[in-house]
């Protein structure tokens, strides 16, 4: 019970640890830009996040940022796996409806723990079909966190496709924990649905 938990709050750990998505047509960037990427999308998340805007401002400007640096449709096409061929067109759009309102909400619930962050850039380097640039994060009372965040050319563009931390992806960590909530279930991928409608109205309900 404990582990479906975990997926359905997987992205309570951002803005800074819950960016992960995945993209079968995405291509590998140069590590230099994508080095550049992280770089200035740091720099414009530390900025929101330490300013002495509200936390509802907040939360929109982090919003935007996030639709602009990560593939978040891809993502939900990614940790849904094997499943995407089995939910039905209205399923699926209900799933990235869904998937999009848990990021939000968990932006929003994230800001004040971050409230004086710094984001260091240390290198990149090629993994598979990803770049992936190591970034050390700090904020006060805490530990200093090492995050490798994967880009890959999505679109055209560079994105955020996962997030690695402690050795661990976590786009792979929440396709797992979603596969296991739909089997446990008969493969019904309105299970899925309803588990993530009852975690929007528990985080919403406060």
């Amino acid at each position: 019970m404990q582990r479906r938990r975990y997926f359905l709050s997987a992205t309570a750990a951002l803005p800074m640890l819950g960016l992960f998505a995945g993209a079968a047509q995405a291509q590998a960037v140069a590590p230099d830009a994508a080095k550049s990427f992280i770089q200035q999308s740091g720099q414009q998340l530390v900025t929101i996040v330490n300013s002495s805007a509200s936390d509802s401002q907040k939360a929109d400007q982090l919003r935007q940022l996030v639709d602009q640096i990560v593939a978040v449709d891809q993502v939900g096409d990614y940790v849904l796996g094997r499943y995407l061929n089995v939910a039905t067109p209205a399923q699926h759009t209900r799933f990235l409806a869904a998937f999009h309102q848990l990021l939000s909400y968990n932006i929003t619930y994230q800001i004040k723990a971050y409230q004086g962050i710094t984001f260091t850039v240390n290198g990149a380097s090629t993994m598979g079909n990803d770049t992936v640039v190591d970034t050390t994060i700090t904020s006060p009372g805490k530990a200093p966190v090492d995050v490798g965040w994967a880009v890959d050319e999505v679109g055209g563009t560079p994105k955020i496709v996962d997030v690695i931390v402690a050795g661990t992806s976590l786009r792979i960590t929440t396709r797992n924990d979603y596969a296991s909530v739909i089997t446990d279930n008969g493969g019904q991928v309105s299970a899925l649905l309803s588990a993530m409608k009852s975690q929007i109205a528990k985080i919403s309900g406060g």
